[in-house]
């Protein structure tokens, strides 16, 4: 990065205020006061001095905005939604935004765990990456009856046998189990659960634990779709579809087609 860049970068990174924060989430507070079906929970952190730096410098408040708006165009149920952040933000959209506990720089993807702290919320949570375009109806996937499993994944668009975590559909009851198991066992999980060489990541315990658990992409099939794996070349299978997860390259900003300027706004 170059030094004027640089300086800009570091301008905006402290820019907002702990005064503008509390004002952002005196927005979210003051919502219409409700008994949410669900908490949608994402996250958006910078991650340049990460292990495995990833994404660097493509995520800002407006991705989050947009993940925000098209689940409200798309879903008829009351939510929240939660930001986990390492720093402060300002959004557009009425967003919780919380802090994480741990440093994103030295626990890189594993500061995801904390999607399933128990203190994100009491209801039924919804995670998944804000590099994801709503395109349709969620009521039937995000209200879907887990029966007697507390946890719904997707299925690894790549290697069917594994699940991964472009969106997971999380009990509260889950979230306790998962949480206490991450704090009683931190120095083990990070020693043993690398998704690439030095890079421990929440999906990978995921896979260890609850690799069996119902894959909401495979009982919805041809409503959770990955970009790159099943979108790519491939519109004719949008007719149908709700959620387009995007991993890798490209990401949405980079993709030039009608569908993504329609739903990503």
């Amino acid at each position: 990065m170059n030094t004027v860049k640089q300086n800009l970068y570091e301008t905006n990174l402290y820019r907002n205020s702990s005064d503008e924060i509390e004002a952002q989430n005196n927005k979210w507070a003051e919502r219409s006061v409700y008994e949410p079906n669900i908490t949608i929970v994402v996250a958006l952190f910078d991650g340049r001095n990460a292990p495995v730096p990833h994404s660097v410098g493509i995520y800002d408040e407006s991705w989050v905005d947009k993940l925000y708006r098209g689940v409200a165009r798309n879903y008829n149920g009351h939510f929240d939604f939660v930001c986990l952040t390492d720093r402060n933000y300002i959004f557009s959209e009425p967003i919780k935004q919380i802090r994480f506990d741990r440093s994103v720089d030295q626990y890189g993807w594993m500061s995801l765990m904390e999607w399933y702290h128990p203190k994100v919320c009491n209801s039924r949570r919804v995670t998944m990456g804000i590099d994801t375009i709503i395109t349709g109806p969620l009521d039937d996937i995000f209200d879907y009856d887990l029966k007697e499993h507390n946890l719904g994944v997707c299925q690894d668009p790549y290697w069917p046998e594994e699940i991964c975590n472009a969106m997971t559909i999380a009990e509260p009851s889950f979230c306790n189990e998962f949480w206490n198991y991450w704090i009683n066992n931190e120095k083990e999980i990070l020693k043993n659960c690398d998704l690439f060489p030095g890079a421990p990541s929440e999906m990978v315990v995921l896979r260890s634990l609850y690799g069996d658990s119902p894959r909401i992409d495979t009982i919805f099939k041809g409503r959770i779709l990955s970009y790159k794996a099943h979108v790519r070349d491939h519109w004719d299978r949008l007719a149908d579809t709700s959620i387009v997860y995007f991993h890798g390259s490209p990401k949405p900003h980079q993709v030039n087609e009608q569908w993504v300027r329609e739903n990503w706004i």
